[in-house]
């Protein structure tokens, strides 16, 4: 087997005692040490909820402070829900971004809901159809993202003409409906495992296949990783009593100490055929939070590794 990478999911959730800013302080300080320990990606999701301590809606404004205060790990949001944002919008700021830090900016794209009355209050239409209207943007994006010649024609460039366009990812629970989309417009895909409901099938004989139809469409292989959760701790019982509970639409896949995390993500990189792996640190307290990002580094040997790009394999 290569070597895992590891890489980083937040979805903003702390102590309840930390307000919406405290817990964006607490991310800076945890991506800056993520950086220097060797993570591959630090990708922050798009919720919008009714909750006084959410730390963000839609997390793509804090990606040039992360990006600005690292200097190796890759940013992005994983994913942008396209059904509520204006695709000419999203691809003129993930153009500019990607342009400012090449190489660094991650573009996940999530056929997400949200409760009517917010998808309302973001576009101005009421009683949309989320899933058509992500489908409706997502061919818009690419459009914006990829045809400069013929925006130009329409009487607008996003800048930097000329300029290079950031990955953009297919997030998906269900390997059915993610692959023909990931295929049809050259996005790479990440598969979460820790969804309630998500199909959790290997799949790999038609991973296989989606490679190699890939590179025959697009020149190269695609880029994947599989995203799990949980919290690592010294000990199993330390783990568990760092962990936030577990929420309605989610599982906990590995929740113990470094050896049960690397015992067990080492098997879902045999079982999943996957290369990089991004974890969902669910742990509550910022020290515990940090505690882990130490763990895991030192377990998969991230730091001594940190120099080495990610490259676009079979694997």
């Amino acid at each position: 087997m290569k070597d895992l990478a590891i890489g980083l999911l937040d979805f903003g959730v702390r102590r309840l005692s930390m307000n919406s800013l405290l817990r964006v302080t607490d991310l800076l300080d945890y991506a800056a040490r993520a950086d220097q320990l060797g993570f591959s990606r630090l990708w922050l999701s798009e919720h919008h909820i009714g909750s006084a301590r959410q730390a963000w809606g839609s997390p793509t404004v804090l990606l040039p402070l992360l990006a600005g205060m690292t200097s190796r790990i890759r940013v992005g949001v994983a994913g942008v829900l396209l059904g509520i944002h204006q695709p000419y919008h999203v691809a003129g700021d993930y153009k500019m971004l990607h342009n400012l830090f090449p190489g660094r900016i991650d573009l996940g794209l999530a056929n997400g809901g949200v409760m009517p009355s917010v998808a309302e209050l973001a576009t101005g239409v009421a009683g949309m159809n989320m899933p058509q209207a992500f489908a409706d943007n997502l061919e818009k994006l690419f459009f914006c993202l990829r045809q400069e010649d013929e925006m130009a024609k329409l009487g607008t460039v996003l800048p930097p003409f000329r300029g290079s366009v950031p990955d953009t990812w297919a997030l998906t629970t269900n390997m059915g409906k993610a692959l023909p989309r990931a295929l049809q417009h050259g996005m790479n895909l990440s598969r979460s495992i820790f969804h309630k409901g998500a199909d959790r099938e290997y799949h790999k004989a038609a991973m296989q296949e989606f490679r190699e139809e890939y590179r025959e469409r697009h020149g190269k292989y695609p880029r994947t990783n599989l995203v799990v959760a949980g919290a690592v701790h010294h000990t199993t019982a330390k783990a568990k009593a760092a962990a936030a509970p577990v929420e309605s639409g989610y599982d906990y896949n590995v929740v113990g100490t470094p050896a049960q995390f690397h015992e067990t993500l080492l098997q879902f990189q045999e079982d999943y055929g996957y290369d990089e792996i991004i974890i969902q640190n669910v742990a509550l307290r910022p020290k515990d939070r940090a505690l882990a990002l130490e763990l895991w580094s030192e377990m998969f040997d991230l730091k001594n590794r940190a120099m080495l790009p990610l490259t676009n394999t079979v694997a």
